[in-house]
């Protein structure tokens, strides 16, 4: 009856363990899930933030790049409206020159003070050309300048604006990893602490299946032994059954026969008489 009861109880208590292994191992399992999100929302997190600190590095060195060519493009467009105005100049005091010499020729008194007022002209004239063709380059140069400017403008505009945005983004993504690494560190804890009770669940579950087997073999034993008795006991009383009917059969035989005879004869030939 003890032994029974122990394996009863011990019975319940394993399937208690096995519940309780199962529950345990259930929540084990989440927490590893809730664990590699955390990490995984971390990885995605740090490598987007490296990706906007790439891009951002990147497109600083672009606007860098353009904020460059922008300044010379602007320093170009000052210098040519500097030159145009220096050749403005150049040109106002040529023609005051070609006036000069104009009147100076008019009012030659001799041929050769003619011819040198003459040559001096000519002279005027060629630098008068070269002027203002220089100024026609200049002003042609002027259009495409500003354009350069123009575009080199949006650009630096539409670069720094990207910036903005993704720098913008750099903070969210910055809360994302702190917020990834906080439930990382809990997640981990709780993970360890599912593990150690999963752990020692199985621990004892094994501990009560040993006793249990442990048990069932004394059980075994025990129950081999009341057989084995038994057997031994039916054979005992199988050897006595033989002996006891041999005594009694020949006893009864002898007995029986010899008394029925002698009453019925006698009293069937009285009757035929």
């Amino acid at each position: 009856m003890i032994l029974k009861y122990l394996l009863a109880t011990l019975t319940r208590l394993a399937e208690k363990l096995v519940e309780k292994k199962q529950e345990v191992s259930k929540l084990r399992r989440q927490s590893q899930r809730e664990l590699e999100k955390a990490e995984s929302l971390g990885r995605k997190s740090s490598s987007g933030l490296a990706i906007i600190e790439k891009r951002v590095g990147s497109a600083r060195e672009q606007l860098s790049g353009v904020s460059e060519d922008l300044t010379r493009r602007l320093a170009q467009q000052e210098s040519i409206q500097r030159l145009l105005t220096a050749a403005e100049e150049r040109l106002g005091r040529e023609k005051q020159a070609k006036e000069q010499t104009e009147q100076e020729i008019e009012f030659a008194e001799s041929p050769m003070e003619k011819e040198n007022a003459e040559a001096r002209l000519r002279s005027i004239m060629d630098r008068i050309e070269e002027i203002i063709f220089e100024m026609k380059q200049r002003k042609k140069m002027i259009p495409k300048v500003m354009d350069a400017v123009e575009d080199y403008k949006k650009s630096k505009s539409k670069i720094s604006t990207k910036i903005q945005k993704q720098v913008h983004e750099k903070p969210e993504l910055k809360k994302l990893i702190k917020k990834s690494q906080k439930a990382a560190k809990h997640f981990t804890k709780q993970f360890l602490t599912k593990i150690k009770q999963e752990e020692s669940a199985k621990l004892n579950l094994k501990k009560i299946q040993t006793r249990l087997e442990e048990l069932k073999a004394k059980r075994g034993k025990l129950t081999a032994k009341r057989a084995a008795l038994k057997r031994r006991l039916k054979a005992r009383k199988a050897k006595r059954k033989p002996a006891r009917k041999a005594k009694r059969k020949p006893a009864r035989k002898a007995k029986r026969k010899p008394a029925r005879k002698a009453k019925r004869k006698p009293a069937r030939k009285a009757k035929r008489k």
